[in-house]
């Protein structure tokens, strides 16, 4: 078949059945995201910032869903914090980013390299080949699924209009299935010796299944003090929850999340601080429809509105339990002046629900309850201000 790179890259994804494609506009990326738009006879959204568009594509990774995030070589550098985290977990199905490299500058604000960058977060990658790009996709995704790792694709932006000739594969798409697993896919500090050594193991080709795991904790006694301490708080409320737990819930480092463990196993899925709404919505985009995001006030003004700004951008109906206690419960307690959060939910009113105190199960399940029958997204909000 003779056609243009981009075309010949989005093919590739097609064939490959790769459902959740996420792209922050830019020369290269831009047209090969509209190349696989037309294939595909869809109009998946574009994303405003890479952060939440790599996470949406690596939740939908770890659930099973082949996917891919497009982005230009500076989009990689603003998702590190999602990319970073990434890497200590385990994905299910294929996942790559494929970074656009602009050599020239024509199309970008400064030249940047890819290859230095990557090579610093020690992710795997490999730079395509413009007349075998069609290929080098195909076996960017087979690296990825044998690594269970996200995977790179540098592709130079300037020959995405060339033309090419490819011969197109069949039989390429496959199934994968997930399933909970607390030690892949929960990145948490009482985890991160382990999750370090699995990472180091898959980098230099060892076997990571004969790293011993260590015992769950048992929340809150077994946590430590400081994280106690919050999660003790925190009880009251997530006992009442595990009576509306979702299909599936996801967190970031917050203190919120120290209830993926045991006895509460309320959390599915953890990466970045502020990641909880894009995973979130990776996970309705791979066919989960309860589903719900636990995060913190400090996660979610660092970083959660990117992912809200996406979530209203695709009309996604998850419901975001906010625990809101106006200090990072997980840093130390560093104080968050109540002012922040009121200016940053103004535009969401009508979504919000409020419990007023948490620590009255009839309070809490009712508002549980009231979000989980909505037919739309909510954002609940658990006052622990006083």
């Amino acid at each position: 078949m003779k056609t243009t790179a981009a075309k010949a890259l989005a093919q590739a994804l097609a064939d490959l059945g790769v459902q959740v494609v996420t792209h922050v506009p830019g020369y290269g990326g831009t047209e090969v995201f509209q190349e696989f738009n037309e294939i595909n006879r869809t109009r998946y959204q574009y994303s405003f910032h890479e952060e939440p568009a790599y996470t949406i594509s690596h939740s939908a990774s770890i659930l099973g869903k082949r996917s891919a995030s497009l982005m230009k070589v500076h989009g990689i550098t603003k998702a590190a914090n999602s990319v970073m985290d990434s890497l200590y977990t385990e994905t299910t199905a294929g996942f790559v980013t494929f970074l656009f490299e602009d050599r020239s500058g024509k199309h970008s604000d400064s030249i940047l390299e890819a290859a230095p960058i990557l090579n610093g977060f020690s992710m795997p990658f490999n730079t395509a080949k413009t007349e075998n790009i069609y290929n080098d996709v195909i076996d960017a995704y087979e690296e990825s699924e044998k690594r269970k790792l996200p995977f790179a694709l540098i592709v130079d932006s300037l020959e995405i209009g060339r033309e090419i000739n490819f011969l197109q594969k069949e039989n390429l798409k496959k199934t994968f299935h997930y399933s909970r697993n607390v030690y892949h896919h929960v990145v948490h500090p009482m985890l991160a010796e382990y999750q370090y050594k699995v990472f180091m193991a898959k980098k230099l080709g060892g076997d990571p299944s004969i790293i011993q795991k260590p015992d769950l904790p048992i929340v809150p006694n077994q946590l430590p003090e400081r994280a106690k301490n919050a999660a003790s708080k925190y009880q009251s409320l997530a006992t009442v929850y595990k009576n509306f737990r979702g299909d599936l819930v996801t967190g970031d480092t917050t203190a919120s999340s120290n209830f993926a463990f045991p006895p509460f196993d309320c959390v599915d899925i953890v990466t970045y601080m502020g990641g909880s709404i894009p995973l979130a919505i990776g996970a309705v985009l791979s066919g989960y429809r309860n589903v719900w995001a636990f995060t913190g006030d400090f996660g979610f003004i660092s970083a959660g509105e990117l992912g809200l700004v996406e979530l209203i951008q695709r009309e996604i109906p998850i419901k975001i339990l906010l625990f809101y206690n106006k200090q990072a419960a997980s840093t130390g307690g560093q104080p968050i002046n109540k002012k922040i959060l009121r200016h940053m939910l103004g535009g969401y009113e009508k979504y919000i629900l409020h419990i007023t105190n948490p620590d009255d199960p009839f309070e809490a399940a009712s508002v549980l309850k009231e979000a989980t029958d909505a037919g739309e997204f909510r954002i609940i909000i658990a006052d622990y201000s006083e």
